[in-house]
């Protein structure tokens, strides 16, 4: 792959460096502008280096998928896998070997933890560090790299390996004196080497440095280190076998704390004064400390760690299940239709689910599972369960009012969703994570729980609701015993409310409401065209749009709709058909003369010139025939029809594809735009770059007049759906129908 310039890579740099994870774009324009000199148009370049990434990592390169440079709000997120990024394998590495290393296996943690540090091939990112980029990652990552080699040095010495690790360790300590446990490693390999006096000089050096320079003492651990190479204590002395430790022989060879991992000295006769202490705790526990053996220390680790993997068993597991229904109204797709819908809608939910921290434990058709484990940090799982059932209920719901019930984005599409709480649950078999798996019934529970929830609907348990209680607003349900609390909102302001996310489209959407607002205070036809391609995010701004329009409670405009068919599949009278008929309520099942009545109603309450109210239905009657060629008369009497609809209530018009569309009609909207007229009409029309191709000066000059175009954003996931199956139906199929019968 080529990339270009500095902000290019440095751009993919910081999202690789926070891979799977969303990075806002303030982060991203802090990280590639330091020290605030960022320039006014630094928004653009940002977007036009993410645009040039996604053209090169959407090219051909392998067999394995590529990466995907994702829009998410508030920024951007760009999904790997983690065998295609060196920094995901070499945490997974270095997870595995510490894992390896904790649970007694000291030759598997050296082999894992070799492994990922060559992974390392010179300083990171060094070439935008000569740039002058440094970032605090950057130095992180770097930190992280030595805290592992001190792992694999501790590996090494659990394997009797001392002798091969000396010459690293020495370097390690001359650049760094003050790592404290590199040092004692080195003492330790010193010392098995035969060379007393020489790890006794690494401890006076590290406490030169440390009282000089800093005022304070060597730590406890290597001061006791120190006594026990004076007294040659035993347990400094090399393993006699490398082989694989049980876990209560690794709690004495590799003991977890600093208290086990360097035996103490014998303690002196006479004990020291116990001033300022508990008369007789520390010496009590010390001397048994002192004068156990190597079995009883054995057993109180291995009983600790039980302990341990008790409370573990006792942490909380949330199931979350998706259900997506697919109604009539998609009856007419062909199955290969119907799975790229479920597929679409699918991606979306796992998106979420990945997004909050979960994993997708199992996707089959219309069903989704999510695990969510907590881990003991914030937040819980259960809230991350919830939090991520409310995004994905509300990507696919608009809420008109905060308690009333969501309408989905498109008739026919509804989303079910439960989540339930469990503790004790079972490792899922062969990850090491804890999961529900059927014989614990947590997911019999949850789909019993989903068997009683409404379209658009998310049920949790008692427990959920519990341990989320102060992040999430419910209300009662009684639709099911193990349901009984509906999510209602996320109070946290992560999820959950009336107002979709839209990021950076939030700017294209205030420029379509001040032109909106300037169309009502002139009173004259505007025009909004947005050019887009495939995947840009048109469909959502377009009905995101006009959802804001439709509720807004102070001004309101009437909002209609229609889509240009591609060419050879639908007549030219399709799109003012069907402005036509959704302004005059036509509906499926009306025949001609029933369409003809309403739109006689319709031009009764629009104006009281008698001569328009009997002149006009007739022109327009051709519109209600089998389709074909439009007359250009038919399209005059349909311009005065919307002029006469304008002076009324002020109308936006959404014309989508218009590049499909034929020339009178373009001729026809061109007309409209610039008629002379106080009309109070915005148009928006959404094209591909063809419609400038046919119509150069396509709104050139006019002063009403405005251009946005979206930068593609690939992928989305939603919009995908909505343009490619959705849009086109939602509320012209009807009216067609009607009015070709």
């Amino acid at each position: 792959m080529e990339f270009g310039g500095i902000r290019q890579r440095a751009a993919l740099a910081y999202l690789l460096m926070h891979s799977n994870q969303v990075v806002s774009t303030s982060q991203l324009l802090g990280a590639l502008w330091v020290d605030d000199d960022a320039p006014v148009t630094a928004r653009k370049i940002l977007q036009n280096a993410i645009w040039r990434l996604r053209g090169v990592l959407a090219g051909p390169s392998s067999d394995a998928p590529a990466p995907r440079l994702l829009t998410r709000s508030p920024g951007y997120t760009l999904q790997v896998q983690p065998g295609q990024v060196d920094l995901l394998d070499f945490q997974q590495r270095v997870a595995a070997g510490r894992a390896a290393l904790a649970g007694g296996d000291p030759q598997s943690a050296r082999d894992l933890l070799t492994g990922a540090l060559a992974l390392w091939r010179g300083p990171v990112l060094s070439d935008l560090v000569e740039e002058g980029i440094c970032w605090p990652e950057v130095t992180a990552l770097q930190n992280k790299r030595v805290d592992v080699m001190e792992d694999r040095f501790e590996a090494e010495l659990a394997c009797g390996g001392h002798q091969g690790i000396l010459h690293e360790l020495k370097t390690l300590v001359e650049s760094d004196p003050l790592r404290e446990r590199a040092s004692r490693q080195l003492m330790l390999a010193l010392y098995r080497c035969g060379r007393q006096a020489e790890a006794l000089a690494v401890y006076g050096k590290v406490r030169e440095e440390l009282v000089g320079g800093l005022g304070l003492e060597p730590s406890r651990e290597l001061q006791r280190l120190q006594q026990s190479v004076l007294t040659q204590d035993p347990a400094l002395d090399p393993p006699r076998t490398v082989a694989r430790l049980r876990p209560a022989e690794a709690a004495t060879t590799a003991p977890r704390t600093a208290e086990e991992r360097w035996p103490r000295p014998a303690e002196p006769a006479a004990p020291a004064p116990a001033a300022a202490k508990t008369p007789g705790a520390d010496d009590a526990t010390r001397g048994a400390d002192a004068g156990s053996t190597t079995a009883d220390r054995t057993r109180r680790a291995a009983g600790s760690r039980d302990d341990e993997r008790r409370a573990d068993a006792q942490r909380p597991t949330s199931v979350l299940l998706v259900r997506f229904g697919l109604g009539a109204e998609f009856g007419t797709l062909s199955p290969e239709d119907m799975d790229r819908a479920l597929d679409a809608l699918t991606m979306l939910a796992c998106e979420k689910i990945g997004k909050h921290g979960g994993m997708v434990a199992s996707a089959l058709g219309s069903l989704l599972l999510g695990v969510f484990e907590d881990d003991g940090r914030e937040p819980s799982g259960a809230v991350r369960a919830v939090r991520a059932a409310a995004e994905v209920r509300d990507c696919l719901n608009i809420f008109t009012a905060p308690g009333a019930p969501g309408v989905p984005v498109a008739q026919g599409l509804s989303v079910y969703g439960a989540v339930v709480t469990w503790r004790g649950v079972s490792p899922w078999p062969g990850t090491g994570t804890t999961a529900a798996w059927a014989g614990d019934g947590l997911v019999d529970s949850c789909q019993v729980m989903l068997a009683s929830v409404a379209p658009g609907e998310v049920h949790v348990c008692d427990t959920t609701r519990r341990l989320t209680e102060a992040h999430v607003t419910y209300r009662h349900a009684c639709a099911s015993a193990s349901a009984p609390w509906e999510l209602m909102a996320v109070t946290d302001g992560t999820a959950g409310g009336s107002e979709l996310s839209f990021g950076d489209r939030e700017c294209e959407l205030d420029l379509m409401r001040g032109m909106l607002g300037r169309t009502r205070q002139r009173a004259a036809p505007h025009l909004i065209t947005v050019l887009a391609t495939p995947g840009s995010g048109k469909t959502r701004l377009l009905m995101e749009f006009q959802r804001r329009v439709e509720e807004d409670p102070v001004e309101p405009m009437r909002v209609l709709t229609a889509t240009a068919p591609p060419p050879g599949t639908g007549s030219d009278s399709r799109m003012p058909a069907d402005v036509l008929a959704a302004y005059c309520g036509i509906r499926h099942g009306d025949d001609a003369t029933a369409a003809s009545t309403k739109i006689s109603a319709a031009l009764a309450r629009l104006t009281d010139d008698e001569e328009t109210r009997r002149t006009l239905p007739a022109l327009l009657r051709p519109l209600l025939g089998p389709g074909g060629p439009v007359r250009r008369e038919t399209l005059a009497a349909w311009q005065e029809f919307l002029a006469l609809a304008a002076g009324v209530t002020p109308l936006v018009m959404i014309w989508d594809d218009l590049h499909h569309a034929d020339d009178m009609l373009l001729d026809a909207l061109e007309e409209l735009v610039t008629a002379p007229a106080d009309v109070p009409v915005l148009h928006v029309v959404a094209a591909d770059e063809r419609l400038l191709g046919r119509r150069p000066h396509w709104s050139a000059g006019h002063p009403h007049a405005m251009v946005i175009s979206l930068l593609p954003v690939p992928d989305d996931a939603l919009d995908l759906l909505l343009e490619s199956l959705l849009l086109p139906k939602r509320q012209t199929e009807p009216a067609r129908a009607a009015l070709r019968r």
